[in-house]
């Protein structure tokens, strides 16, 4: 038996239930579930028993697995948006608890070009701006979590046209938060959830405007 197909056959509990209910009904919110498959869903949560369980119920959702909690143990953490698995790598971003952490105190913080996205991403914009842009990447992971917790700077993140960030989870308090992108992505294509408290600072998601694209022209 293959590390992956033992660590799914791991026990869960009645947090992991929750969590995967909680899931279900944001998906039935938005759309990609109805009540009829919500409610069955729901009771096969209920007697569900292991993590690869809790997987087969939300296969067909444009999140991780519930088996990604356990990391590298599970083997694989991300599906890239097309289908394919992503190995889990020994690295920062590649578990639920072990986020690639981007910090910019009082130097900005950028990632552009081909960089290899991690599907859990912390962003801490304490009093510069942390840029992420996804415009040149490849093989993103599915979903890509990003937590974000701000203080006086920016958050910056700038998708390709049919990609989609949802920002619903974001706390303001003083802070501003915006996006121009569509909520949910085409089918396909990656969708950037961004969760956390924004301070004092600013969070902005938009699609590449003319700037961006002058600079990936002269990079061609």
């Amino acid at each position: 038996m293959d590390g992956d197909s033992a660590a799914r056959k791991i026990r869960i509990g009645h947090a992991e239930r929750e969590d995967v209910i909680e899931t279900l009904r944001v998906a039935a919110g938005e759309g990609r579930l109805t009540v009829e498959e919500l409610t069955e869903r729901m009771e096969k949560t209920a007697d569900a028993r292991t993590y690869a369980d809790l997987d087969l119920l939300v296969d067909d959702l444009p999140v991780p697995p519930p088996s990604s909690a356990l990391g590298g143990a599970a083997g694989t953490v991300a599906r890239t948006a097309s289908g394919a698995v992503v190995p889990a790598r020994d690295a920062a971003g590649w578990e639920l608890g072990r986020p690639l952490v981007l910090r910019a105190g009082w130097e900005d913080e950028r990632r552009r070009g081909r960089w290899e996205v991690p599907p859990f991403i912390r962003v801490e914009s304490i009093g510069a701006t942390v840029e992420l842009s996804f415009l040149e990447v490849e093989n993103a992971p599915e979903v890509i979590n990003v937590d974000v917790a701000g203080a006086m700077g920016t958050c910056l993140i700038v998708v390709p046209d049919g990609w989609g960030v949802d920002i619903d989870d974001v706390r303001g308090s003083w802070g501003t938060r915006k996006s121009h992108v569509d909520h949910v992505p085409r089918p396909g294509l990656p969708l950037v959830r961004v969760r956390g408290s924004l301070g004092m600072s600013t969070l902005t998601a938009r699609y590449a405007n003319w700037f961006d694209k002058r600079r990936l022209e002269k990079r061609s």
